[in-house]
């Protein structure tokens, strides 16, 4: 299948972005894949179109347009009310992200929800953030120190976590990032992250980024730790992604809530 996407700056068209995905088998069917599409394109409308040959004959399917906005399932009157709760918390989010990056604000994601869909949106001023922010006394004269953390709201939901090198003296790339949460399904999941990468230039520090928490997950309290091999070389930090959310003001907070009114819906529902 080959898709199309519309890139923009700002509200102005600037080009398309053509992609190629190649299909995944099922037990009775095959399917494509799209991923990488950010909060801000929800409501860019994407044009596929299905190709093969057969004896060196090229045939294609019909073009199919849609988008995220468009596959909301608000219209359906034979799902639950929680999947409907989701879809119009995940338009509003798409929204505030426009707002927030000033991206085609002139097409916002929720801009075709009706009143009767609208009833369906939690109630964002009720949207509360954790508290979750602190390094643990559990390892004597730690060679790696931790020197920050973020949540990272450009192209996708990651958590980035900031470390200088102190006194360790191995390779770097001996180190990967062990995560310790409680996943979407109340099941002990533990994730190691490799290749920590510069942190800005002339930091002298280096971050991990972990970008695999599933929305029902944003407020899960994480445990991270770093490791030299099989040896902890850093105290271990604790720190959920909606601690972020404190003492930020304007689109940002309201980016910010409508994030994690969506994030609570996704659980919510799953």
């Amino acid at each position: 299948v080959e898709s199309v996407i519309d890139t923009y700056e700002g509200n102005e068209k600037t080009g398309t972005q053509t992609i190629r995905i190649r299909p995944v088998e099922s037990d009775y069917y095959y399917y494509f894949t799209l991923d990488g599409l950010t909060a801000v394109q929800m409501n860019d409308k994407i044009v596929s179109v299905l190709y093969g040959t057969k004896d060196g004959q090229p045939y294609y399917s019909p073009v199919d347009e849609y988008s995220i906005a468009a596959y909301a399932q608000l219209n359906k009157t034979d799902i639950a009310e929680s999947l409907k709760i989701l879809c119009a918390d995940l338009l509003r989010y798409g929204s505030k992200a426009q707002i927030f990056k000033a991206y085609r604000t002139d097409s916002l994601a929720d801009s075709a929800m009706t009143e009767a869909q609208r009833a369906y949106l939690s109630d964002i001023d009720a949207v509360t953030f954790g508290n979750t922010n602190r390094v643990l006394d559990d390892l004597d004269n730690a060679p790696i120190t931790w020197a920050g953390k973020s949540l990272n709201l450009e192209s996708k939901v990651a958590l980035k976590f900031v470390f200088n090198m102190g006194t360790y003296t191995g390779e770097l790339s001996d180190l990967s990032l062990r995560i310790s949460y409680t996943d979407a399904y109340g099941n002990a999941k533990t994730e190691i992250i490799t290749d920590p990468e510069p942190y800005g230039q002339g930091t002298g520090a280096y971050v991990f980024t972990v970008d695999s928490l599933l929305a029902a997950e944003l407020r899960a309290v994480l445990s991270v730790q770093i490791y030299a091999g099989e040896i902890p070389v850093s105290p271990t930090l604790q720190y959920s992604a909606d601690t972020y959310g404190n003492n930020k003001a304007g689109t940002l907070l309201e980016l910010c809530k409508a994030l994690f009114a969506y994030s609570d819906s996704a659980k919510a529902y799953f």
